[in-house]
Formats: structure tokens, sequence, C-alpha cells
């Protein structure tokens, strides 16, 4: 049987141990468990070598950046101007200044993991009761495609995570300047624009279940295509094949019914029974459920395109499982939390196994995991 390189499972126990601290003890944050874990991952993650999807492209741009585009064509695309350079422009830049200090490629995805990490686990820590439940459900396995895969994405989401605080404070001027840094990184964080606004719209159980069936009903309708022109420039484009790293039904990626299908109806489930208690007792609740149901809706009425489905709602589906669900366990009585946690954390687990045995090994993050900390 094949599993996730040993690295893994010590931060999936350390993560596994702090829930259980959050769950069964003073229910209070632990910071530290947050900086350790933050730590881990961008050690695991930052100076990874060829491992994860995007890697071997990546790693061939990074030198091809150097040799084909200036620093005209960088800023030509910053500012919307005609460039020959397709890429996102922030990404280009970061890369050929490393690479221009004579660095090498493993400081890019270095740089990049500090970067995603610590924007995604701050924000996480600042808005979430049980913070360590909800990078336990970030790491299974939404690091490993989204941050250890196509960085790009990953930081990008990771911004439009950020800007969750100029939402909750009402900056629009400087939430859009992170919409513009977001894009700078990858083009699909265009979609998250209408947060700003979604976040106001006046929600409860029953407006949740609706919008929710209607966006499952409309789905097979493929409704998406009367705005097709502007999806289709919004599709991201894999760098890279890499290895068949997005061929598994069980994480969304193709169309036919698997667990996390399943997995998402229990979600839905759980955000409209408990909806009153969390937003009774968690601060900015109703933003973030609000952004997390978009989400959902977003994927079904997308559902019947992998591509756009997998992608486009990413930055809104992140609040719906690394900001609903354990701010919920948080709110629910300790009988109902106790259930909750045992019935996530066994889903987790069934998951850490079958991502080690599955797209785990196709990105290299099995027994054959390198990083440049320890090569010989």
């Amino acid at each position: 049987m094949a599993f996730l390189h040993p690295v893994f499972a010590v931060i999936f126990l350390f993560l596994l141990f702090c829930t259980l601290m959050e769950v069964y003890g003073t229910g209070e944050k632990k910071s530290w468990c947050v900086w350790i874990a933050g730590i881990m991952l961008v050690i695991v993650g930052g100076f990874r070598f060829f491992v994860g999807a995007d890697y071997p492209i990546y790693n061939n741009l990074f030198h091809g950046f150097s040799t084909y585009i200036s620093y005209q064509d960088v800023f030509d695309k910053a500012f919307f101007q005609d460039s020959k350079e397709q890429i996102e422009w922030i990404f280009v830049l970061l890369n050929k200044w490393i690479y221009d200090l004579g660095m090498p490629f493993y400081i890019v995805t270095f740089v990049m993991a500090v970067i995603t990490v610590s924007l995604k686990l701050s924000t996480i820590y600042k808005n979430v009761a049980f913070p360590a439940m909800a990078i336990l459900f970030y790491y299974m396995p939404v690091v490993f495609f989204e941050d250890f895969g196509q960085m790009r994405q990953g930081i990008g989401i990771a911004i439009c995570v950020f800007s969750f605080r100029y939402i909750k404070s009402r900056n629009l001027p400087m939430f859009m300047l992170m919409m513009y840094l977001a894009l700078g990184f990858h083009k699909t964080s265009i979609v998250f624009i209408p947060a700003y606004w979604i976040v106001k719209i006046p929600m409860n159980s029953y407006r949740i279940f609706l919008a929710i069936a209607i966006s499952i009903i409309l789905a097979p309708f493929e409704v998406y295509r009367l705005v097709g022109p502007f999806l289709e420039n919004m599709a991201p484009q894999d760098i890279a094949g890499g290895y068949m790293y997005i061929d598994d039904a069980v994480y969304g990626q193709t169309l036919e019914t698997g667990l996390t299908d399943i997995v998402k109806i229990f979600f839905i489930l759980v955000i409209i029974i408990y909806d009153k208690e969390a937003c009774e007792k968690v601060l900015y609740y109703e933003y973030m459920r609000n952004l997390g149901v978009f989400g959902f809706c977003l994927f079904y009425l997308l559902r019947m395109n992998s591509i756009f489905a997998v992608r486009l709602p990413g930055a809104y589906m992140f609040f719906a499982t690394m900001f609903l669900i354990p701010n919920i366990m948080y709110a629910v009585k300790d009988e109902v939390k106790r259930v909750l946690y045992l019935g996530f954390t066994t889903y987790l687990i069934a998951m850490y196994f079958y991502f080690g045995k599955g797209s785990g090994q196709g990105g290299n993050f099995g027994p054959n995991y390198q990083n440049v900390l320890w090569l010989k």
C-alpha cells in the first residue's frame, strides 16, 4: 500500500493533536499550533524539489522568463497594455528578480509558500474559532493541489482570502488593491470581486437551501454559457500536464459523482441546520457564510464543466470549508460538537490515505518526495 512521505504524516498528526485540544480542551485558540503548522508547511512546500503537478514546467519557465521576457513586457502587462507576456505579471516579475539575483528556483517556491501560507493561516487565525481544525481541512488535501501544485492560483486565492479584512471594514479601495494584486498572480481572482457586495445579502437557512437547490437544478442546463466568452477568458490553462495529477472523481475533478459530492452535501446540511447558532456566536459569520454559500452555488452552476467548477469558485470554497465548518463546530453544543468532530476527522483520515495512494504518488509526495534541505 502506498503512503505519503513520513514528513506529511508528522504534520497531519500534529494538526490532529491540536484539534483535539480545541474540541476537548478549553476551546481557546493556540497561536503556537498555527505558527508551527505554518513553518512546517512552508518548509515542505517551499523547499520541495520536483514535487507537485506543475513543478517541472514552472522550473522551465523560471529560466525562460529571463531569456525571453523583458521588464518592459512585465510592466506593460501590469498596466493593461499590449504585451507578449501571457502569464500574470507579478508572478513573472518575482521569477525575474530571483533569477537576476542569481538564486535557484527553489527560492521562488519558498517565497510563494511563505506568502500563501502566511496570508491564509493568519486570516484563519483571526476569523476562525477553531483554527487548527481549519488548517487540517486546508492540509488535506487542498494545500497539495492549490499551493504545492497550481502555485499561481494558490497565491491568488490567498490574497482573496486575506482581503476579507477589508470586506469586514468596508474599505473598498484596499479591497480593490488586493484584487489587483491577486490578478497579478492568477486571472481567475476576478471572480472574487463581487464578494465585497455578496456578504451584505440577507440570508437564513431557508434562503441558503433555496439558493443551492436552484443552482443544482440549473446545473444540467449549463446556464454559464450565457456568459461563455467571459468564462472562457477566465478558464485557467494549466501550465503543464506535469504528472497525471488531475483525473480523480474523489477530488471533484471529473463529472462523475464521487466522495467530494457526498461530503459537499453533508457540509451544506450542517451549514443550513446550524446557521442560527453560528450567527449568534461567531463574529462576522454571516459574511463568511454568504461567501461560502455563493461558492457552493457557483460550483453547482458550473458543475457540467469540470475545469470551471473546480477552479473558478476556489476562493469562495475556501471560506465554505476552512471558515464555516470549524466555526460551526465551535458554536454548537458540546455533544453535537463531538459528533461533528468525529465525523469530519474520520473523513480527513480516510482522505489522507486515499490521497496517499492516488494523486499523492503522482505528484511525488510519496516515499520519493525530495526536499532541497536534505538532498544528498
